[in-house]
This record gives C-alpha cells, structure tokens and sequence, in this order.
C-alpha cells in the first residue's frame, strides 16, 4: 500500500464519539500511573532537577489532555449535557482568566480578562461546555503566545455575543503548527454546539473567536455534510440490506448509509426483502422489524447461509441504544432510531471492521 493510499484511508476514517472516549481514558490513566511513578522516585541530583521536573509537568499536561478527549466525547456522544441556561460571558471570561493566572504565568504570558466594570453580555450555553471551551481556548492561546487579553462584545449585523482572544505571539512560535491539538479540539467542541470558531494570524498577532447565538435565535448543531460521514475503506462499497417499514427513519437511514458510500437496498417487509436479494448478497442487514418473529428470523438464517460474515443491526425505539454484536453469539448489535445520525454509520462501519478486517474489499 502506497504512502497516499494509507493517508487517503486515515483521511475517509472517522472516529466514534465512544472511541475517541476510551483513548482519552486510556491516555489519561496510564499517564497518571507514570506521573505517580515520577513523583515517587528519589530526588535526582541538582544538575538534573530542573530537567526531572519539565518531565514531570509534561506528563501532566498530556494527562490532562486525555481528560479533556474523555469531556470532549461525552458532549459529542450526548451524555451528561446539562440544559443551556444564561451565563453572563464577560464574568465567566473574568472567571476563566483568575483560574488560568499561574498556568499562564509559568508559562511567561501575560493573561487579561474583561474588566470588573464590563457590561454584561448574557448568552444560552450549557455551562460545563463553556467551560471546556475556555479551558481549551486559553490553553492554546498562553502556549502560543507572550500575551493573552480575552475580550466580550457584540458583532456583526444583527449583533451576535463574540468571545475573543487577542494573542501576541513568540517569536519562535508558528500559529499554524504549536499546539494544534487544542485548537482542532476546540473547533469540533464549538461546532458541535452551534458555534462559530475562527483563527486569524496576521504578523505577530493572533486573534482567536467565537461567535454565539443571539438570545432570541435557537442553537442549533452544525449539520454533517456527505464528506464529514465515517467512510472508512471497509465500509465503501459493502451491501446493505435495509428493512424498515417506518418512511422517515428508512429514508434517513438510507440516505446516511449511502453518503458513507455503501450500496444500499431499502425494504419495507419481508416480502420485499427476499425479492431485493435475487443477486445480490448483503454483507449487513440493518432491520427495523422485531426480530423474535419467526419470519424474520427465518429471513437472517437465510442470508447467514450465503454471507457468514453476515452482520446484523437492529433499529429500536430506545434513542440510547447503541450495542454491537456479539460474534459467535449471534446477537445482533442495536441502534436507537432517534439517534440515527449520530450512530448508524459508526455502528455499521464498525461492524463491517470487525467481520472484514484485514480483508481486501
């Protein structure tokens, strides 16, 4: 496999909100288990101490950057998100700075908040999200740069709340390359949430921004276009045999399958199904039907005797519902219809991962 061919396929691939979950608590806890280990070990001796405790601070950082992947992939896989109420920004910007005031000074940037005197600027967001989103932005921004002035104000036509962070940089720093993880992060956690971030570099400056929703404009997530849906190389290409009698979620259903480049046969009974099937052999049956009824179950042997490597999905009206299958078990793994967008693909891709890996497609 060529260099562009491997780049192409990490570039169709998308992670899971659960995934990006578990590397972050894989991250964070082996690193807390080293950071012990450190900290436990004797003093080294005085030529070496300064260079044992940058090590030591450094694993403390990648730490809490695997906390941050698991906070991350709670608010994108919906769990735990509290209801959006009113904050004022300007004071929890004020709040933001007062706590990021040590980190900022070991790290030799100056750090602003808006002034006590600021007038407030109220806007609807769940707390713990703003949160993470200060934390992320001033991490990057006092990496980045000798000093960190954060800024609340009105802008644009009609006036929308915009958080800003003017930035100066180091001299030997590159807005495009130091610390990019944080940013990246940022940007998917405000895009998420129905947030606009921007970054403008120009000379020495930084400004970073985040635009809000007027108070009287409902937030909405920003949609996945065809090219942001998980394609992984797997998945392209694989039959799909789709049985739904239910129009809405059959339609999305199929529509997502086939943004993510499968082909897709979409049925409404059993009837229909057998006769989609005269030449065509699915390597996944996502099913909308109950499946302890004998006709249905009869349909799954059917298709097991042509396709061993079947994989079986069933459509549920409980929205948290997301289960693989268990091989050799035959159980069939479980997707809430309420949550389609968010979890068909990725439960499809994955289980197509399991049954094919390593396979030519």
């Amino acid at each position: 496999m060529t260099t562009e061919s491997v780049h192409a396929h990490l570039t169709l691939a998308r992670l899971a909100p659960e995934v990006l979950g578990k590397v972050g608590e894989a991250f964070a806890t082996s690193l807390f288990s080293l950071q012990q280990r450190l900290a436990a070990l004797p003093p080294p001796a005085a030529p070496h101490r300064d260079e044992f405790d940058v090590a030591l601070a450094a694993v403390g950082r990648l730490e809490r950057l695997g906390l941050q992947l698991q906070e991350l992939a709670r608010v994108l896989a919906g769990e735990g998100l509290a209801a959006p109420e009113l904050v004022d920004l300007n004071a929890a910007a004020r709040a933001a700075a007062l706590e990021w005031q040590a980190t900022a000074t070991r790290r030799a940037s100056r750090l602003d908040g808006p002034g006590a005197d600021s007038e407030a600027v109220e806007v609807e967001v769940a707390a713990g999200v703003l949160e993470q989103l200060f934390d992320l932005a001033i991490d990057h921004a006092t990496r980045l740069g000798s000093a960190v002035a954060l800024e609340v104000g009105m802008q644009g036509l009609p006036a929308r709340p915009m958080l800003t962070l003017r930035v100066q940089r180091r001299d030997h720093t590159d807005a495009d390359g130091i610390d990019e993880v944080h940013w990246l992060l940022f940007g998917v956690l405000a895009r998420a949430c129905g947030m606009a971030p921007h970054r403008v570099a120009v000379g020495d400056s930084v400004t970073l921004m985040l635009g809000f929703a007027a108070r009287d404009e409902a937030v909405e997530p920003a949609p996945r276009s065809a090219a942001q849906l998980p394609r992984t190389p797997v998945a392209v290409g694989r039959q799909v045999l789709l049985l739904e009698p239910r129009e809405m979620p059959r339609l999305q259903a199929h529509r997502l399958l086939h943004d993510a480049g499968m082909q897709v046969d979409a049925v409404i009974s059993l009837e229909q199904a057998r006769r989609a099937l005269r030449g065509r052999t699915p390597d996944v049956f996502v099913n909308g039907l109950p499946s302890d009824e004998p006709d249905c179950s009869a349909l799954v042997d059917e298709l097991r005797a042509v396709q061993p490597r079947l994989r079986v999905i069933e459509l549920v009206d409980d929205d948290n519902a997301f289960a693989l299958s268990l091989p050799g078990a035959g159980h069939a793994g479980r997707v809430g219809r309420g949550e389609l967008a968010r979890t068909l693909v990725p439960a499809v891709s994955q289980e197509l991962d399991a049954a094919w890996a390593g396979l030519a497609t």
